[in-house]
């Protein structure tokens, strides 16, 4: 498991706990000046995975801090987001991973963070299948392959009886720097898509990729490609 960016937030854990408190009050803006209230409890297995659900999933990591969203979790699962090159399956790390999101008011240390659902396909395993490759394929060494692939094929076991692809924006106004790109005091837009598998009602296994390209551009590390067709190999029509 590669805990870089978790390292990071150990770092700031002891002081989001000093801002916790004034967070409780004057932090929750975005719940209308109320007091934190519990989460409910994550929608039973009743196969009808659907926006509005996957919305109050999304939603918890702004508005119902760390613990809540942690709990939509089952026991045993596999946490991975490809791009942190975080493979996560234990709560402790789970809740590091999450606490960054938390509300904390205006003055959040890494900035306030908002996520809505665009897209929501979903629903019961019926036909699914399930298969992993067995052997490195031709032109791989064997070891290469292994460590290439095993983030991927973490939670093999794990059984699951609902699925769900979410594709999201991600809206962050940051207060620090974000993975080494000067972001303090500007305003990101990013797409991602998280992949869910659930058990009782339980996410169990977890992908969620997002677009680091994007952010770099708007960060202004990187600059915009020139057209929609710009990595095209196709001969121009004269």
């Amino acid at each position: 498991m590669h805990l870089g960016y978790l390292e990071q937030n150990r770092e700031l854990h002891s002081r989001r706990n000093l801002l916790r408190g004034g967070a409780l009050g004057a932090g929750m803006l975005a719940l209308g000046g109320t007091a934190a209230c519990a989460a409910p409890e994550p929608a039973a297995n009743t196969g009808g995975r659907t926006l509005a659900v996957a919305e109050e999933w999304i939603d918890a990591f702004f508005n119902k801090g760390a613990q809540a969203v942690a709990d939509y979790y089952a026991d045993d699962f596999v946490f991975e987001d490809i791009i942190l090159f975080q493979m996560i399956d234990t709560k402790e790390d789970l809740l590091l991973a999450f606490e960054p999101f938390d509300n904390y008011g205006p003055d959040s240390p890494l900035g306030v963070h908002q996520f809505d659902i665009i897209r929501h396909n979903g629903g019961r395993r019926v036909d699914q299948s399930d298969e992993f490759a067995t052997a490195a394929p031709s032109g791989y060494d064997p070891a290469f392959w292994e460590e290439k692939t095993r983030d991927a094929r973490a939670g093999e076991e794990l059984e699951y009886d609902e699925w769900a692809i979410m594709h999201w924006l991600w809206k962050v106004q940051h207060n620090a720097d974000f993975l080494d790109m000067p972001a303090k005091g500007k305003t990101t837009h990013i797409r991602g898509v998280t992949h869910h598998l659930y058990k009782d009602g339980k996410i169990n296994r977890e992908y969620s990729y997002w677009n680091y390209r994007d952010i770099a551009i708007q960060l202004g590390v990187l600059e915009a490609p020139k057209s929609r067709h710009e990595l095209s190999f196709e001969a121009k029509k004269k």
